[in-house]
């Protein structure tokens, strides 16, 4: 859900349109210019990962019981405008970290050495509904319209998949074995934030969802700040932007006699395009 602006002069005598980050307005009643309603991102998230484990029998404090890099992975979004208040989007990251157990661990009934190795995935597919609820406008000192601020309701649902794998040596023996879960999420949130100037915007949005369900446990927040760039500000073809952000993301799952409290964070950086 993101607001860009693009200042289009269609003719002397026609008003001057409001891209937002979604949404395209125009003219003095706010109407929605539906010329350019899909946007397409590519963005890349350098994250670094925290939490506990409580899987198959393994107690594992991933800050100082194992020894994770930071890694990069990509990711896009793609949204689409429905109506004037409504938005589609539907985003895909997947993470994966892989590092070294700092102690002896029991997984699944068996005993690793010191020294073992644990990759932890999680992927998901984030559907997106998004509704404004306000928005309001403003001028610039060369009379320019800008969305000094808008505020939008978030409705939607992450289709998760985690997986734990540890692989060492288990006396003389060399063993792997693994520990996955799907689960979807639903969510609900809240995005807002405006224009700063001509070519740059700025929004934040945060995703929450704490749910119990025949007996398991499933708390989840994302959140995000981000600002956009506009490459082109004289285009009127297929418009190009940068965005500059950090996010973060916690899942703490509780099923049967498992638990794992996973929390990935750090900065973004994408490009994408709106046609």
């Amino acid at each position: 859900m993101r607001k860009i602006l693009l200042a289009l002069g269609l003719a002397a005598l026609l008003p001057v349109n409001v891209f937002a980050w979604d949404r395209s307005y125009y003219g003095n009643d706010s109407q929605v210019n539906f010329n350019k309603v899909t946007s397409v991102e590519i963005y890349g998230w350098k994250s670094n990962i925290d939490g506990n484990l409580n899987v198959d029998g393994m107690v594992l404090d991933l800050d100082s019981e194992a020894s994770f890099d930071d890694e990069n992975r990509f990711g896009f979004r793609v949204s689409h405008v429905l109506s004037e208040k409504s938005v589609l989007q539907l985003s895909y990251m997947k993470n994966e970290h892989s590092g070294t157990i700092n102690k002896a661990v029991t997984f699944d009934g068996n005993t690793y050495n010191v020294g073992a190795s644990a990759k932890i995935e999680n992927s998901w597919f984030d559907l997106t509904y998004a509704h404004n609820l306000g928005r309001s406008d403003s001028e610039d000192r060369n009379g320019k319209k800008l969305e000094a601020f808008y505020i939008d309701g978030l409705f939607g649902v992450k289709f998760s998949s985690a997986e734990v794998s540890v692989a060492g040596t288990s006396g003389l023996s060399y063993l792997e074995d693994s520990w996955s879960e799907d689960f979807p999420v639903p969510y609900i949130g809240v995005a807002a934030g405006g224009q700063l100037s001509e070519n740059l915007w700025a929004r934040g949005y945060l995703k929450y969802i704490n749910v119990n369900a025949g007996g398991n446990d499933a708390l989840h927040h994302d959140y995000g700040i981000n600002l956009a760039l506009k490459l082109n500000p004289n285009s009127q073809d297929t418009e190009w932007f940068v965005d500059l952000g950090y996010r973060g993301v916690k899942y703490d799952l509780d099923s049967d006699n498992d638990n794992a409290e996973i929390s990935y964070s750090g900065p973004t950086l994408g490009v994408f395009a709106r046609f």
